[in-house]
């Protein structure tokens, strides 16, 4: 055979795996799907040193401060998340359920929520596995930091 040739059918061969592999791995939009478990919020970074000593004080963020972040964000009261295939996403919480639409922007690495009054919410999906999801969202209340949200099946 003539070396062209022979290049040819290993650069179709190539690009016939990478679509294999493609096809084969799922993507954000479908590793989602499913019911996820509030485990923790935790600051990943904070702005200032007076703001670094609250937070080595709790390792994790107190019920006070995830209520004031909460006057922000809809749903910091919710412990389950059931995402839905159909781009639903129900959040359970102590008192009341609520259903909101969701969908993976970006590349893959934006969360948004939208609720029924049109409210929109984005969060970074920094870490997405089978077992377990991490979502950040930039604080702007009285201990200023990103806050991560930790999630496990």
């Amino acid at each position: 055979m003539k070396p062209g040739i022979i290049g040819v059918i290993l650069m179709l061969l190539a690009i016939s795996a990478l679509a294999w592999l493609k096809h084969s791995i799922p993507g954000p939009d479908v590793l989602i799907v499913g019911v996820w478990n509030e485990q923790t919020w935790e600051y990943e970074k904070v702005y200032s040193t007076e703001d670094l000593e609250k937070v080595k004080q709790e390792e994790q963020m107190s019920q006070t401060v995830k209520d004031q972040l909460g006057r922000h964000l809809i749903i910091h009261s919710a412990e389950k998340w059931l995402f839905r295939p159909d781009g639903t996403l129900i959040l359970k919480g102590d008192h009341a359920d609520t259903a909101v639409k969701w969908k993976i922007k970006g590349r893959g690495h934006i969360l948004e929520l939208e609720y029924n009054d049109r409210i929109v919410e984005h969060y970074n999906l920094t870490e997405l596995t089978r077992d377990q999801m991490v979502l950040n969202f930039d604080s702007d209340m009285q201990v200023r930091g990103v806050a991560k949200l930790i999630f496990k099946r």
